[in-house]
């Protein structure tokens, strides 16, 4: 039997969070699930869970749930996902991260909807939590940027795509994103590749739907995670550069809302960068990477692409201030983001 919605789990070194995050994939209340476990060879003993947890499913202990373990020679989140995406068999996809887990109802309750109102793809909110000392965990709401309980016909929305940023909490249907060809950018590492691919999605969905129900838990307390890297400027020029080559002549993505995606971004890291962590701006973090974004922005402002009618008078003004910080005092100028090599 075909499974209805196959879930992907990208791990690496995650030994202390991987037996909570497969059990709540398993204690799911929707049947028929399968598991595609990709691990890019973990060195702390993830893949030896991994195996024991694919022996037991194989052996019947969760029925119709099937575990499968795929190995990455890669360290690539985007790498991990696709690989998975292209072996899917499920109706539906899910992406799991591989250090926080799910609430049992999670995956039934979205499919029931989306097969009701034949979506493209469907998300709820979500918790984030940190674990104390004493193991006890304290846990934070997180609502939607999005219009709750109506059918959007439409997602080219530069609010949806600014703050919308999170791939997991939600469904896809497996057809959607094959017929658009839509994956993650396979760039190394596991930070930010969801950019790329929530800007496609929102730029092709024509149904899609927001509930409030709360699903996912969102570990916050990981100090490898991505959350806490400096080189987010490194990563917002590749996600930015892996859409202009998917899409060179601006014809088949949404860009005023990329673009807004990307000024919000860029405004408040910069912001941050230089007061919170007192970063120089001709620091490594900063300098191969700014002037070329503000280049890029540039470039899209000349051709009348951003800022789009919606987008606040704010964020055009700090961008252009970044302009006066960011690209130099010397008169230098960069290539846009879509001629830069990936």
């Amino acid at each position: 039997m075909n499974p209805v919605i196959s879930v992907i789990l990208p791990s690496y070194n995650v030994a202390p969070y991987i037996g909570e995050c497969l059990e709540s994939a398993l204690g799911q209340t929707q049947p028929e699930m399968e598991l595609l476990c990709v691990d890019a060879c973990s060195e702390d003993g993830t893949q030896e869970i991994l195996l024991e947890y694919e022996r037991r499913a194989k052996m019947g202990e969760w029925p119709g749930k099937s575990i499968k373990l795929m190995r990455s020679e890669r360290r690539s989140y985007g790498y991990q996902v696709n690989l998975a995406l292209r072996e899917a068999a499920g109706r539906y996809v899910a992406i799991l991260e591989t250090d926080d887990f799910i609430v049992p109802e999670m995956y039934e309750r979205l499919i029931r909807l989306s097969d009701e109102m034949e979506l493209d793809y469907i998300r709820g909110e979500y918790d984030f939590f940190t674990t104390q000392e004493d193991g006890s965990r304290v846990f934070r709401h997180v609502h939607h940027y999005a219009p709750v309980n109506e059918l959007l016909t439409n997602t080219r929305s530069e609010r949806i795509m600014t703050y919308d940023q999170n791939l997991w909490k939600g469904i896809y249907r497996r057809e959607f994103l094959l017929e658009n060809r839509i994956f993650l950018n396979e760039s190394e590492g596991a930070a930010f590749q969801d950019i790329g691919f929530n800007m496609q999605v929102f730029s092709f969905a024509k149904r899609a739907y927001y509930v409030e129900e709360s699903y996912y838990r969102y570990r916050r307390d990981r100090q490898d995670s991505s959350i806490h890297s400096l080189a987010c400027f490194r990563f917002y020029l590749q996600e930015l550069t892996f859409l202009h080559n998917l899409d060179p002549e601006y014809e088949k993505l949404y860009w005023p809302g990329i673009y807004e995606r990307f000024a919000c971004a860029l405004c408040g890291e910069y912001h941050k960068a230089l007061h919170q962590f007192q970063i120089s701006p001709d620091s490594e973090y900063l300098a191969p990477y700014v002037p070329v974004l503000l280049a890029d922005f540039r470039s899209a402002m000349d051709q009348g692409i951003w800022p789009a009618p919606t987008t606040p008078k704010g964020q055009v003004k700090a961008v252009e201030k970044l302009f006066c910080e960011g690209m130099g005092t010397d008169g230098r100028t960069a290539e846009p983001a879509k001629n830069q090599n990936r």
